[in-house]
């Protein structure tokens, strides 16, 4: 048994609009699955992706690190589906086979041909609900998995990101490393996955998102027939509830030397709105391409074009459960550092005195907006999008992504600036070349 729920009921007409432009389907079926599901007949090809509430917020808090061991080990096989199954039978057709883990989530998805998708998709379910875990497996894996931090701690990119999130989330499990820390896989155990796995891979803690040439029954009868659950563990634990955020009251600063490297790096962050006002966190993506996008946005025609300080500069804000999280990142000469943070500071100042001009706003609106329309034109870009926000409860707004965009004004901006980027308060991170 399963009911349909159209999510633009008695909505506005922006969403309604959206509704025309992107008619996903939502179905929660019996057990709790949540699917979502597009039919795109244009193309023979669809998009399966699977997300699920277990990312690094709900780590037990003495293992970090174990959603993404669960991600490498889902691969590893099931009582029925061998190590590579999958990967052989979807690159016999040029298909694709991938995962990801983050603060919120994991999620797992496949690319393949229409007519080769039941033959692929019983497979990648079974690996998802049924992973084995194998300790011989488990004990392999780990030594590519410290290989894969060791890399990331030689990014000098990558350190001082998660130094600036260390620094804006102490007390927090977004301020982790998601790939967790060298020192703890050999502390982690198969028993461990293994019961993280049981404890949240479960059908009400899921979304299955199918994109593609697939008509909507179809869809269904598919996660029907070939997505069937074990009992889940008795006394099973519910979600961690959603836990409050304070921004920072000071300037919290860390500054890190390495050698190996030309430029220097420097990232200042400040704590954004959580999924629930995902609305604001539109807001402060139009100020993200007002500070960095394109040479006449603010930042690059300043600390490029005009003053030279700066070899590149980016801005981005990042959409989270429980809380945003908002940067301004620049490449630069060492000796710049300390004036390039005051002229950050100072255009932070500007925004939350006085209004952005008509004109500049129409310009910021086009280019998140077409940004957001190239990247949703293929069918795994699509089923990203929906899985993404559906898993952070805001699929409707998502949907509404363009008319909302639209719809801001510049007293809009300017109180974001004034609510959430403080020109003294925030978090930063440099990173320069050694200076023996």
């Amino acid at each position: 048994m399963w009911f349909h729920h159209n999510p633009f009921e008695s909505r506005d007409p922006a969403q309604a609009g959206a509704a025309q432009a992107y008619p996903v389907n939502q179905t929660r079926l019996e057990n709790g699955l949540t699917v979502l599901h597009q039919y795109i007949p244009l193309v023979p090809v669809v998009a399966v992706d699977i997300w699920v509430n277990a990312g690094v917020t709900s780590e037990p808090e003495a293992v970090p690190g174990l959603a993404h061991v669960l991600e490498h080990m889902i691969f590893k096989g099931s009582e029925t589906v061998a190590p590579q199954q999958l990967d052989r039978l979807l690159e016999r057709q040029g298909g694709i086979v991938n995962a990801a883990t983050g603060y919120d989530y994991a999620h797992f998805y496949i690319v393949t041909l229409a007519e080769q998708l039941e033959a692929c998709f019983a497979p990648f379910v079974n690996l998802l609900i049924h992973a084995a875990i194998p300790e011989a497996a488990f004990r392999q894996e780990q030594d590519i998995i410290c290989a894969e931090i060791d890399q990331a701690y030689d990014n000098p990119d990558w350190v001082v990101y998660q130094s600036a999130r260390q620094l804006l989330f102490p007390h927090h499990p977004y301020g982790r490393p998601v790939l967790g820390f060298a020192e703890l896989p050999p502390l982690l155990s198969a028993a461990h996955t293994r019961d993280f796995h049981h404890q949240l891979y479960q059908p009400e803690n899921m979304t299955i998102v199918l994109v593609g040439d697939l008509p909507h029954e179809q869809a269904i009868d598919l996660v029907q027939k070939h997505c069937d659950w074990p009992p889940a563990l008795s006394g099973r634990e519910p979600l961690p509830p959603l836990r409050s955020l304070t921004p920072l009251s000071h300037r919290s600063c860390h500054a890190m030397e390495t050698p190996g490297i030309d430029q220097a790096r420097l990232t200042m962050a400040w704590l954004g709105p959580n999924a629930n006002a995902s609305g604001q966190g539109y807001g402060l993506d139009l100020l993200s391409v007002l500070l960095t996008g394109g040479r006449t946005s603010r930042l690059v025609a300043d600390l490029l074009e005009q003053r030279g300080w700066a070899h590149d500069v980016h801005s981005e804000f990042f959409l989270q459960r429980e809380g945003g999280y908002f940067t301004i990142s620049a490449w630069l000469d060492p000796q710049y550092l300390e004036v390039v943070e005051t002229v950050i500071r100072e255009h932070v100042y500007q925004l939350s005195e006085s209004c952005i001009s008509e004109a500049e706003l129409h310009r910021c609106q086009q280019l998140v907006v077409n940004d957001f329309t190239f990247g949703t034109e293929m069918v795994n870009q699509l089923a990203g999008l929906y899985g993404y926000y559906s898993i952070l409860g805001e699929l409707e707004q998502a949907l509404a992504y363009p008319q909302l965009i639209q719809a801001l004004e510049p007293q809009h901006l300017q109180h974001l600036v004034q609510q959430y980027l403080s020109p003294t308060h925030y978090a930063i991170t440099t990173l320069q070349p050694c200076s023996f």
